[in-house]
């Protein structure tokens, strides 16, 4: 008798710790997940008001992209010390630095009196959010290990979420013809708080005994070249439609204006839906299959507006090209991170740091082949990047394998 009764105690102890570690897990994928949102909301604030902030400082095209230097330029020399960062002090500590000088940074941009501290500011708006990005794919892949099962693309679709909501409360405001000093630190505030609430429920770092040891910077090394190289392909690929997208719809297209800004919305509407139906299908796939499909349905998208020069190919190979390139970049991370289960931050930042240099050489790379030839020919860079990484998605090796 007395033993039925310590077995059935067991039980009911088992079933209580079963129930509070999955409450500790949602409270920790809700926090992430917050953290991704209001990332992608804080950079669309900045994106939605670009024009304000040019009028305000009375800046010319020339000038503007002199600022822009500082947000490509501080965004890429944070991305491997970053990662020694997150091996040294841990994913959370980082986090919650980067988000006070990403959001500082933010409502500082309001007040920049002249184009110097706008450069300035942009390259502080920039570190903060390399740390912030390579911070929360740490703490996502981190909730995606105690989960045992794919996550981290619900994620990302959370900061493309973000960036549609601080897109669309910027056109608002700039509607409205509210000024950036009355929208850039009130949003910062609000954001603030959010993450002040996500702080408290993010996921543990793995233990480190050697975490005041080990390099400042996080370079590629043996099993990241693959995944970094998987990531260059896609991230120019993004870079590519961000710029030329609707360019390329006006130019070679004939679309309007509205429907050649509408070519975006439909890249962004597919990137969205990509990513929430990303992590079941990958739990049904595989890595390896699940991103040679990427590949494929991206280089689909990639040939149709070339193939067929029309506004209707192109918004068709715009939502393809969103759906297939949506997860490839929660995917390497997650695979990159296999691959140093102990330090998933710096194998996060190393392979960041590949995939940036082809968004930041798309565009200039379109541009040059553009002026020597033409637009439609230039637009071949797309589905060639997208047979490229369906092929280097192939030897994306599993933990365990030999370095690749």
């Amino acid at each position: 008798m007395q033993k039925d009764l310590d077995v059935d105690h067991g039980r009911v102890a088992r079933s209580g710790d079963d129930d509070r570690r999955r409450r500790t897990l949602r409270r920790q994928r809700l926090s992430v997940s917050a953290v991704f949102f209001l990332t992608g909301a804080a950079f669309a604030t900045w994106a939605s008001r670009v024009p304000a902030v040019q009028d305000r400082l009375d800046l010319s095209a020339g000038e503007l992209a002199i600022a822009l230097i500082g947000l490509s330029g501080g965004a890429f020399v944070g991305l491997p010390l970053v990662g020694g960062l997150v091996a040294r002090y841990g994913s959370r500590t980082v986090l919650c630095a980067g988000l006070a000088v990403y959001l500082a940074a933010l409502a500082a941009l309001a007040y920049a009196p002249g184009l110097a501290a706008l450069t300035v500011l942009l390259a502080l708006f920039a570190c903060g959010n390399t740390a912030v990005d390579v911070a929360m794919n740490t703490q996502g892949v981190l909730v995606e290990r105690a989960y045992e099962r794919p996550v981290l693309g619900g994620f990302h679709a959370m900061f493309s979420l973000g960036g549609i909501a601080g897109a669309v409360a910027g056109g608002l405001a700039a509607s409205a013809d509210i000024g950036i000093g009355r929208h850039f630190p009130p949003a910062a505030l609000a954001l603030s708080a959010v993450a002040a609430a996500a702080a408290t429920s993010m996921a543990p770092d793995p233990p480190r005994d050697t975490r005041d040891s080990g390099p400042m910077l996080a370079l590629p090394g043996p099993g990241l070249w693959i995944p970094g190289l998987v990531a260059f392909c896609a991230l120019m690929g993004e870079g590519v439609v961000n710029d030329w997208g609707a360019v390329y719809l006006r130019e070679v297209t004939g679309s309007s204006p509205g429907a050649a800004g509408l070519g975006y919305a439909v890249f962004s509407a597919g990137m969205v839906l990509g990513r929430l139906s990303a992590d079941r299908i990958r739990t049904r796939l595989g890595t390896v299959r699940f991103t040679v499909a990427c590949a494929a349905l991206a280089g689909a998208g990639a040939v149709t507006p070339i193939a067929s020069p029309t506004t209707p190919a192109g918004f068709t190979g715009y939502a393809l090209l969103g759906l297939g390139m949506a997860a490839v970049i929660p995917v390497v991370f997650a695979h990159a991170a296999a691959r140093r289960p102990d330090t998933p931050g710096p194998a996060i930042a190393a392979v960041s740091a590949i995939g940036y240099v082809g968004f930041l050489a798309g565009p200039p790379l379109i541009g040059a082949l553009a002026s020597t030839t033409t637009l439609r020919t230039a637009m071949l860079v797309l589905p060639t990047l997208m047979l490229t990484m369906g092929i280097l998605a192939t030897r994306l090796r599993r933990p365990g394998s030999p370095p690749s």
